[in-house]
């Protein structure tokens, strides 16, 4: 992904992408802070959508080249919601689809739950962040990934949750893999790494549970309006399907217009390993 932009919001200097023109699109990565995942993720999706849609893909806050939390008590979800609402306020953007992944999903439901009259549709990707936790379902995956880290993110550690986490490894191209690489190393990350060495437990996994289940008490609500899509992938380990038809269940009671699909052959980066077909739907 080419040409870079920048724009500041609420003093957080953000980088973003932006390509074709129609009816506003916005993709919005996963992972949390201190974790490799940036709007580079949408590199197999970004151009195509662009023949159809004016696509945005933003950095999240304290990830890829968007500037970390201004101090240590917004390590948080809330945080996280916030700067995504800031940008597409600060863009101005109407009529605007909202594609959340993982934990991008979260903030792309809050959105279109606080302002429905803004967000024309909502597209979820495989997340365990927006749908209720299932005590059957282990929660230990990302845990285990960190085991004997480095201190500085080699190739090998960089590539242990992408691997992990998909059923095919074609989608991990060489160019994914160096900007995973970069964006290891930079100092923001190290030390937003560090500080989530911190706050993971005391801070953020406690502010992402509050504003889940405030989430679906508001979509349960009623205040979901948008048409929306959920896309798995049936080989997700790290958010199973189950959690996926539980959230199809919670929101087509509401919305009229849900559709779920599921990918065979394809982990928690479906939009990646099944891009061609993704894109498409």
């Amino acid at each position: 992904m080419d040409n870079a932009k920048y724009v500041t919001l609420d003093g957080i200097r953000t980088r973003y992408f932006e390509a074709g023109s129609g009816d506003a699109l916005v993709l919005i990565h996963g992972g949390k802070y201190g974790t490799f995942y940036s709007a580079c993720h949408w590199s197999l999706n970004f151009h195509e959508l662009s023949k159809h849609f004016h696509v945005y893909a933003f950095d999240k806050l304290g990830m890829g080249d968007t500037d970390n939390p201004k101090s240590d008590a917004d390590y948080t979800m809330a945080a996280v919601i916030e700067h995504t609402r800031a940008f597409v306020r600060t863009l101005g953007l109407t009529n605007v689809t909202l594609a959340g992944h993982s934990r991008g999903a979260l903030p792309a439901a809050r959105l279109a739950v606080d302002h429905p009259e803004l967000v024309k549709a909502l597209i979820i990707f495989d997340s365990n962040t927006l749908p209720a936790e299932d005590a059957s379902l282990p929660y230990d995956f990302y845990t285990k990934l960190e085991v004997g880290a480095p201190a500085v993110p080699d190739r090998e550690f960089i590539l242990r949750e992408p691997i992990a986490n998909s059923y095919s490894h074609d989608h991990i191209t060489e160019d994914f893999v160096q900007e995973m690489l970069r964006i290891g190393r930079l100092p923001r990350t190290l030390e937003a790494r560090k500080k989530m060495e911190r706050f993971l437990d005391e801070v953020f996994l406690p502010s992402m549970r509050e504003k889940k289940y405030e989430t679906l008490k508001l979509i349960q609500a009623g205040g979901l309006k948008a048409p929306t899509l959920i896309i798995w992938g049936i080989n997700d380990q790290s958010s199973p399907m189950k959690l996926g038809i539980d959230l199809l269940h919670v929101i087509s009671s509401v919305v009229d217009r849900t559709e779920f699909h599921a990918f065979n052959h394809a982990g928690h980066y479906v939009f990646r390993e099944q891009a061609r077909h993704v894109n498409r739907l």
